[in-house]
């Protein structure tokens, strides 16, 4: 997870620094057709980390059954086409299961092995018999090193990059869109295959696939 440790810019934030309004002006970039692709027609989704429902809603418009759920409630208010729930991932426990667990923005990489294992064994508790895990996971490559990003979209600096131990990366990330700017400070891991397969064990999940050559998306399924 790229835990935040404070921000700064215009508008309401999170607790962890992540501001709502940068996140309401995110397009999705191609994740709902890679999902859609990997599940099944109207498949029923608990979408964990869901933000203000940039992927929500391009799945909502797919067909599919979203549940989405977030801890913020400030972001979660961005999204009323839908059911919402308020919760922290890892205290989350419904009493229903979905043919899909989703968890993006690299929420796995939470550089603390306790909550990564929180999270999963949430993904777990919640995923059918015959159902699937989706994780988006970051590459090695994303915090490496200082960066500037020019797009259509705006513009993203990756600055202040330090190298810990234990393959933790603390970076600030600078967003710029519209002639606004905000910045936060963020905490990540990067995890071995070895390792992500251990804790999806632990976690009673198998890792049954990679969806993308590059690794970054991941499908678990149960024990």
């Amino acid at each position: 997870m790229r835990v935040g440790q404070g921000g700064s810019g215009p508008g309401p934030q999170t607790p962890d620094g992540s501001a709502i309004e940068m996140y309401e002006l995110a397009e999705a970039h191609g994740e709902d057709e890679l999902i859609d692709n990997a599940i099944d027609p109207k498949s029923s989704i608990l979408e964990l980390g869901c933000g203000t429902g940039r992927i929500t809603k391009p799945l909502l418009a797919r067909g599919h059954e979203v549940v989405a759920v977030d801890e913020s409630a400030g972001m979660i208010a961005r999204i009323t086409e839908t059911e919402t729930i308020q919760s922290t991932i890892g205290e989350l426990r419904l009493g229903r299961r979905f043919d899909v667990v989703l968890m993006m923005s690299y929420l796995i990489n939470v550089a603390d092995d306790a909550e990564r294992l929180r999270l999963l064994r949430t993904c777990a508790h919640h995923v059918r018999p015959d159902g699937s895990v989706l994780i988006q996971q970051q590459l090695p490559t994303q915090l490496a090193e200082p960066v500037v990003l020019v797009s259509e979209r705006g513009r993203m600096e990756i600055s202040e990059v330090e190298h810990l131990p234990g393959n933790k990366v603390a970076a600030t990330l600078t967003h710029t869109r519209n002639g606004r700017t905000w910045s936060q400070r963020v905490l990540t891991q990067n995890l071995t295959e070895q390792q992500l397969a251990g804790q999806f064990t632990e976690a009673g999940l198998r890792l049954a696939e990679y969806l993308t050559p590059d690794t970054s998306w991941v499908r678990a399924r149960p024990i």
